[in-house]
C-alpha cells in the first residue's frame, strides 16, 4: 500500500529569497532535493521532510519558509558608496564577513580602551577639509612613511602591498583579505558586489579587502580605503573608475596620487615612444613605478591617456591570472585573513591567559587547539 505524503504550499518568492542568500539557484535546490518533484518544488508544493531538507540547504530557520513574502533586504548600517551603474544587491555572504570584522573590531575597540590607548590623529583628519587631492595624498605618504627609496627596493607589486599592509598596522590600521567567507572556501565572496569596504574608527581603523579581486587591484582598493579613513569615512566600495559619487571619485582620486603621483606620472608618459603601443607603455610604467600593470592602466585612464577600453583589457587579463583563494600554509593565511597585528595581539593574549583559548578560537576563526601552534609559528617569522 503507497502512501500519500501531504505537500505543504509554501511561497515560492520566499523560496526564492531562501535559495539567493545560501548562494544558490531555487531550480538548483529543487534538483538536489527530488529530480522527480523538481516542478512541484519550484512551485512551492513540497512536502514535510523536503521543507526540513529546504531549511537545511539554505541554513534558514525552517520558520522563515512559511513567511507570505521574503523579508526586506538588509542595509549596511554604513555608507555603500558603490554608484555604478547596477550595483550588486549585497549578499548574505557579505554581511557574514561585515559582521564577522565589525564584531573582531568591537573586541580590539575595547581592549585598546582596557590599556588606556590613544585615538589616533589621522583618522577623519580632513573630514569636511577642502584640501587638494595632492595634499592629502602627500600626508598618507607621510604617514606610510612610503619614499620613493622603497620603491627602489621593491621586486614586484606584491611587495608594494606587503609593505603597505605592514605600514597601516605600524600605525594602528588593521588590515584584513579575504576572498571567501571566514574559512569556507564553497563561499567565494563576489568582485561584482563589492572590492573592499572601510570601518573608521578613533581607535581601531579596519579595512578589508575583497581577496577574490585581481591581485594587482589589492593595492589601490587599499590606499583608496586609506583615504576614507583620511576623511573619516566608514562605507562600502567598488573602487572602480567612473563613479558618480563624489566622495568615491575624491577617493580615488587620492589612491591614485599616493601611488603614482601625477606630475612624475605624466613627465614618464610623455617620454615613451608615441609609436608604441598603450600596453607597451603601462608595462614600461610598472617596471618604473614598481606597481602593478593595473595601477599604470588606471592612472593613464584617470589622466585621459588611454581609452576605457584598454584600462578593460588591462583588468580582465589580470583577473585571468588571477590565482583562487586558498591553499598554501594555514597559519599564514590566517594572519592574512584576521590581519596579522590582530592575529599576533589575540594569540599572544590567549597565551597569557588573559583571554580563552575558547574565544581566541572564535576571534581567529580557527579551532582553540590550533591557537598554540599559530602562536608559535608567527614568533618564530617574527624572530
Amino acid at each position: 500500500m503507497s502512501i500519500v505524503m501531504h505537500k505543504l504550499q509554501l511561497s515560492p518568492p520566499v523560496l526564492d529569497w531562501a535559495a539567493t542568500e545560501a548562494g544558490l539557484s531555487l531550480a538548483a535546490i529543487a534538483e538536489k532535493l527530488s529530480k522527480q518533484s523538481a516542478d512541484e518544488i519550484l512551485k512551492g508544493r513540497l512536502t514535510e521532510p523536503q521543507a526540513e531538507k529546504f531549511a537545511q540547504v539554505a541554513k534558514i530557520p525552517l520558520g522563515y519558509l512559511f513567511m507570505k513574502e521574503p523579508p526586506a533586504p538588509r542595509e549596511a548600517d554604513v555608507a555603500d558608496f558603490r554608484t555604478v551603474v547596477g550595483p550588486a544587491f549585497l549578499s548574505k555572504d557579505f554581511f557574514d564577513v561585515f559582521d564577522d570584522v565589525q564584531y573582531k573590531q568591537d573586541w580590539y575597540r575595547d581592549y585598546l580602551e582596557g590599556v588606556g590607548a590613544a585615538p589616533l590623529a589621522f583618522v577623519g583628519r580632513f573630514a569636511g577639509s577642502g584640501l587638494e587631492v595632492r595634499q592629502v595624498a602627500e600626508e598618507i605618504r607621510l604617514s606610510l612613511q612610503l619614499s620613493e627609496e622603497d620603491r627602489g627596493r621593491l621586486r614586484s607589486p606584491d611587495d608594494l602591498y606587503a609593505l603597505l599592509v605592514d605600514r597601516c598596522e605600524s600605525i594602528g590600521i588593521l588590515v584584513f583579505k579575504n576572498g571567501v567567507v571566514g574559512n569556507n572556501t564553497r563561499r567565494p565572496l563576489s568582485v561584482d558586489e563589492f572590492r573592499g569596504f572601510v570601518l573608521c574608527d578613533p581607535l581601531a581603523p579596519v579595512v578589508f579587502i575583497n581577496g577574490a579581486d585581481a591581485p594587482a587591484a589589492w593595492v589601490f582598493t587599499l590606499v583608496h580605503e586609506l583615504a576614507h579613513i583620511w576623511l573619516g569615512d566608514s562605507g562600502i566600495s567598488d573602487a572602480k573608475p567612473g563613479t558618480r559619487n563624489t566622495r568615491e571619485a575624491r577617493c580615488n582620486a587620492i589612491a591614485a596620487e599616493v601611488l603614482v603621483p601625477q606630475d612624475l606620472f605624466r613627465a614618464f608618459w610623455a617620454a615613451q615612444d608615441a609609436r608604441l603601443p598603450s600596453i607597451q607603455r603601462i608595462t614600461a610604467g610598472r617596471h618604473h613605478f614598481r606597481v602593478s600593470e593595473l595601477v599604470i592602466a588606471r592612472r593613464a585612464l584617470d589622466l585621459n591617456l588611454i581609452s576605457p577600453q584598454v584600462y578593460d583589457q588591462v583588468y580582465a587579463d589580470n583577473r585571468r591570472r588571477a590565482q583562487p583563494n586558498g591553499g598554501g600554509d594555514f597559519y599564514r593565511t590566517v594572519n592574512v585573513r584576521n590581519s596579522k597585528k590582530f592575529t599576533a595581539r589575540v594569540s599572544s593574549l590567549a597565551m597569557s591567559g588573559m583571554v580563552s583559548f575558547r574565544e581566541a578560537g572564535k576571534l581567529l576563526n580557527v579551532a582553540p587547539a590550533k591557537i598554540a601552534t599559530l602562536y608559535q609559528k608567527n614568533r618564530a617569522l617574527s624572530s
